[in-house]
């Protein structure tokens, strides 16, 4: 059991600039391979090629925005200038989006997820392919890390999990067309994971991610990263058109929670601590209340993932003092 057999193959990672591209990136550069490194910010991208390099690796950063298919195509034309080959790309940018019923997004929330979700994966897979397939690599290999949610359907999550579905679906159909050609194509399916998305939840939030685990506890990039080193390596050039699931028993059998954002459609009911933040945010006064209180917050990308909570569920994660959180919430009920 050794991985001396990806030594110098080249490969492209993008949304390497932190959570699990970084950590593929990383765990790639530590065994000998030459990292492409893609994301759109340079500072992080640059700051993950110094970890490779510091440790003996070879890595270049190349500045891509993985939702346009030009960038994409100019990401390979780049590698394989610089390194003169190409021998794998994982997948790995996205976004999340979800936690309400599919009604209430909006046509520009599918073009955003789509376009990076579904087709940044098929312009990597598509652009890496004829790369691999015109370096003559013995072992290429396509990575795609989708998501429990593209084994499961889960409520709340309509646009990202149609997402996830077709990467799936994208990497099961071309495994089939590239596996006389000794090109595997894999997915891996993440599931609760320690990336920057959770860099600002308090200690109540991560419990409710990790006891909602079987395994009892959330996933660490790293974990992910070994499964795709291990697919990049000759110990797995017969696994090819898998979904392998990183989820501590997720996807065995899970129920997500959905909330609606604007559940007075239903009941006719006004504002209060027990809306929706996104409700909440749509209401002057309401934002009016989270600014006073939360200054920074609807600025904030990382607290837009929890937009279908409540205040009153997710002021109690941010470490503000009781008496503030108190009357943050008596303002909120007297909207």
């Amino acid at each position: 059991m050794e991985f001396n057999g990806v030594k110098d193959k080249v490969v492209i990672v993008t949304g390497a600039s932190r959570g699990i591209g970084r950590a593929m990136a990383e765990v790639f550069g530590e065994n000998g391979m030459k990292v492409v490194c893609a994301a759109r910010s340079e500072e992080q991208g640059k700051e993950v090629v110094a970890s490779i390099e510091s440790k003996g690796g070879d890595a270049i950063f190349v500045k891509t925005d993985c939702s346009k298919a030009t960038e994409i195509k100019a990401l390979v034309d780049k590698t394989v200038e610089h390194y003169g080959r190409l021998d794998g790309v994982v997948s790995n940018a996205g976004i999340g989006m979800g936690g309400t019923p599919l009604h209430e997004y909006e046509v520009e929330d599918y073009e955003k997820v789509f376009s990076l979700n579904s087709e940044g994966v098929f312009a990597g897979m598509k652009y890496g392919t004829e790369a691999i397939l015109k370096s003559k690599s013995e072992g290429g290999f396509l990575i795609n890390v989708a998501s429990v949610a593209g084994l499961m359907p889960q409520s709340g999550q309509a646009l990202y999990t149609a997402t996830k579905f077709g990467v799936v679906g994208m990497t099961r159909a071309a495994a089939m067309d590239y596996a006389k050609y000794g090109i595997t194509v894999n997915a891996i399916c993440p599931g609760y994971t320690k990336t920057s998305i959770f860099g600002d939840a308090g200690d109540a939030a991560m419990d409710f991610f990790a006891n909602d685990c079987p395994a009892g506890r959330m996933g660490d990039p790293r974990e992910c990263a070994y499964l795709g080193l291990f697919l990049a390596s000759d110990m797995a050039r017969y696994i090819t058109g898998a979904a392998i699931p990183v989820d501590g028993a997720l996807s065995a059998g899970h129920k997500s929670v959905t909330t609606w954002k604007h559940p007075e459609i239903l009941t006719g009911e006004g504002l209060s601590s027990e809306s929706t933040i996104a409700a909440i945010m749509e209401d002057p006064k309401g934002l009016e209340i989270v600014r006073k209180f939360l200054p920074g917050f609807e600025e904030n990308e990382q607290a837009k993932q929890a937009y279908g909570m409540t205040f009153k569920t997710l002021a109690p994660m941010l470490g503000l003092p009781e008496d503030v959180v108190g009357s943050m919430l008596s303002e909120l009920d007297q909207l």
